[in-house]
């Protein structure tokens, strides 16, 4: 039997209401070399007699006994996948008719590239288009350092909506980490970045829906993206050769950045209301890099968690109006 070229595979749990979306997406591709694998982590809703609608020969639904965690499911996916390229696409998420043909041609032509990753269109939960999220605005192939500096200092700047990868890549580096619930994928494309060269396409093929129903925004109320991100950098630098002294030397950079990320968190939930994630926010900040606690922003914070957002607010524009200049505005980060 002849082995496809790519394996797409959508790892999904109770996501029926999104799936038939991402599935009709990959059967649209004008790409038409590759098997579509979905593997349902033990759904509990209409999962199932969606998946058997399909009669495509290019499609499997495979369902697992029992539910493995994320990590676990992805780790699935890998398992069941044939091709020599590999996407792991969200059952939320879609992928514009062209993305297949055009990162296959990439990894294709370019032996030395084992990554592509795109620029994504994000939409609201019922389709309706929001932002575009762009890294760069032409296309490229860099070295795997370029990528991992700017995922070491800025956080998960690879969206998982478009990421195709060499199956051999996967086979080096190992699994999904099965350590951490935050940050799953960012890691792993850190991981990728320090063994590959990188190619990204500035057009928007791949969508990503933004909703409240997500794992970001679970673990964001939970302030669990602090512990797990700490492990994090904590593995990566572990896995740097020790003669890689300028990958070594961003380690303190990335301390300051995970404590302002985690801060900004912070922020947002008290701008949505969430007090007490907000609190928990502030604490994993202080853990991760205690001298945030030497800056009036991270006191002014904690003291919107009682006084309410309105107040930081007006702590904002007075500082504005006192120093004759825009008070800095707390990043808003998608996170992994």
């Amino acid at each position: 039997m002849q082995l496809p070229e790519v394996s797409v595979c959508i790892p999904t749990y109770n996501a029926a209401q999104y799936l038939a979306d991402a599935i009709d997406s990959v059967l649209a591709q004008t790409f038409e070399d590759f098997e579509l694998v979905v593997s349902d982590n033990a759904s509990t809703d209409h999962t199932p007699e969606l998946c058997q609608a399909y009669h495509d020969p290019r499609f499997l639904y495979s369902r697992s006994p029992e539910n493995t965690g994320q990590s676990g499911n992805w780790n699935r996916c890998l398992s069941l996948a044939r091709g020599t390229y590999v996407i792991l696409l969200h059952a939320d998420d879609l992928l514009m008719p062209e993305y297949l043909q055009r990162a296959v041609q990439v990894l294709d032509q370019h032996p030395e590239v084992g990554l592509v990753h795109c620029a994504t269109q994000y939409i609201e939960p019922d389709g309706t288009p929001l932002y575009v999220r762009r890294i760069y605005e032409a296309d490229r192939i860099d070295e795997g350092d370029v990528l991992f500096r700017r995922l070491v200092l800025e956080g998960c700047v690879v969206n998982p909506a478009g990421v195709l990868v060499r199956r051999s890549l996967y086979d080096e580096v190992g699994d999904f980490t099965m350590e951490t619930l935050w940050g799953v994928d960012w890691h792993m494309w850190m991981r990728l970045a320090l063994r590959t060269q990188v190619a990204y396409f500035a057009e928007p093929l791949a969508q990503y829906r933004e909703h409240p129903q997500s794992g970001t925004s679970r673990v964001m109320a939970t302030a669990q993206n602090g512990p797990d991100e700490t492990w994090l950098f904590r593995d990566i630098f572990r896995r740097i050769p020790p003669a890689r002294h300028d990958l070594h030397a961003l380690k303190e950079a990335a301390r300051r950045q995970s404590a302002h990320r985690t801060w900004c968190f912070a922020e947002e939930m008290c701008r949505l209301g969430w007090r007490s994630a907000a609190r928990a926010q502030l604490r994993a900040a202080a853990r991760i890099r205690p001298m945030i606690m030497a800056e009036g922003r991270f006191w002014a914070l904690l003291a919107a968690t009682v006084l309410g957002y309105g107040w930081f607010e007006q702590m904002h524009t007075w500082k504005q109006r006192l120093f004759g200049k825009p008070a800095a505005q707390a990043e808003r980060s998608v996170g992994s």
